[in-house]
């Protein structure tokens, strides 16, 4: 690990340092970024329009967070299943979930709701605080007005409260049984409600998970988790990264193609996308087979890794400066500069300030709480 960023970091709870994964994480938030910052004039012509929505299938990599908290959570669930242990959930776990996640979400909150109150002058949003303080909108749902892009929270909360319970459930059934029907569980489930419902999770006008539309996002995760605490992947299955280096990509002009081509929605193209991504996401986790590997080394980037390590805080943020952004400037109107500022503006303001906040608010909390008994 550089020198530099030994003080960012937090040793991981699956007591194994695969510096890669932050440097996935790293991709996944610059793509979410990505799709966030960059916006274009609906009115551009075809080629403009084709670069925006491409830059706009960064939106996936939601799913790619996913993936990786299924591998994370899950992996210290997989260590005790295989080693025979009585208690199937791991030491401190929900403190662990609970100094990760909540402490930066209050602080979010309590930054973004004056802010809010000042330019919109709309009282509504001191109730809808209230009730993401109160862990309403886990249970319920809720107005998407504060922050849209906590949909991806109440997913991410939803999949640590039925992971335990999935290996308690399962707690007299052998580790090689459970290595395949965790996963299979985590990916019919899912797939069945969304078949039998037609209902996908929305961030507006409420945030509403339809849970559990949306667990089956991390059912790879979870799966080369359990194969790599049996000892099952040997060097040859970082090959297997490649597919998700190729999909990836895919993915993104696939959604850009569709986009631009209305008349291609609900096609099996279109229709495919999300399959593209989650499997593509799960292929790229196989490079914990050989963290040597040199595209795993590659993830092992510094400068990628340290926007992975701040990625939920930048999570946090980025949405409402970006918009804040274009409300007080207005539109760019053809103008680079403006252009530019408002975009690289809002990039660079929104990463200094959730630097700020990871180093000197979210890492003492997460210290303390792995630290913890």
């Amino acid at each position: 690990m550089s020198c530099w960023l030994n003080s960012w970091h937090v040793n991981p709870s699956v007591n194994r340092d695969y510096d890669f994964i932050d440097g996935l994480r790293g991709i996944a938030i610059l793509m979410v970024l990505c799709c966030h910052h960059i916006y274009v004039n609906p009115k551009a012509g075809p080629i403009t329009q084709f670069l925006g929505a491409f830059c706009g299938g960064g939106g996936g990599g939601v799913v790619l967070f996913f993936a990786i908290s299924g591998f994370l959570i899950s992996w210290p669930f997989w260590k005790r299943k295989f080693a025979g242990g009585d208690q199937v959930v791991p030491p401190g776990y929900t403190k662990r979930r609970f100094w990760k996640i909540y402490p930066p979400l209050a602080l979010s909150i309590v930054i973004l709701t004056p802010a809010y109150l000042f330019l919109n002058h709309d009282g509504p949003y001191i109730a809808i605080a209230a009730k993401w303080l109160a862990g309403i909108p886990f249970l319920w749902p809720v107005s998407g007005k504060l922050n849209p892009v906590m949909w991806t929270l109440v997913i991410e909360a939803q999949f640590y409260m039925v992971l335990p319970l999935a290996f308690i459930l399962l707690k007299k059934v052998p580790a090689r049984v459970c290595l395949w029907l965790v996963p299979v569980i985590f990916l019919v489930v899912p797939v069945t409600y969304r078949a039998c419902t037609g209902l996908v999770p929305i961030c507006t006008p409420d945030i509403n998970s339809y849970f559990p539309s949306s667990l089956d996002s991390f059912c790879l995760g979870i799966l080369v988790a359990g194969l790599d605490n049996q000892g099952a992947m040997g060097k040859g299955w970082a090959s297997l990264g490649a597919a998700g280096v190729f999909l990836w990509p895919l993915a993104l002009l696939i959604y850009a193609w569709t986009r631009t081509h209305p008349e291609l929605t609900g096609s099996a193209l279109d229709t495919s996308l999300p399959w593209i991504e989650k499997i593509g996401s799960g292929c790229l986790l196989c490079y914990v087979a050989n963290p040597n590997h040199p595209v795993a080394r590659f993830l092992c980037a510094p400068s990628l890794r340290w926007c992975g390590i701040i990625s939920y805080e930048w999570y946090l943020f980025h949405q409402p400066i970006i918009n804040w952004a274009r409300f007080i400037f207005g539109p760019a109107r053809g103008n680079v500069a403006m252009y530019a500022a408002i975009v690289w503006g809002s990039f660079v303001f929104g990463g200094i300030l959730s630097a700020s906040i990871y180093r000197y608010f979210s890492l003492p909390i997460l210290k303390y709480g792995r630290s913890s008994k």
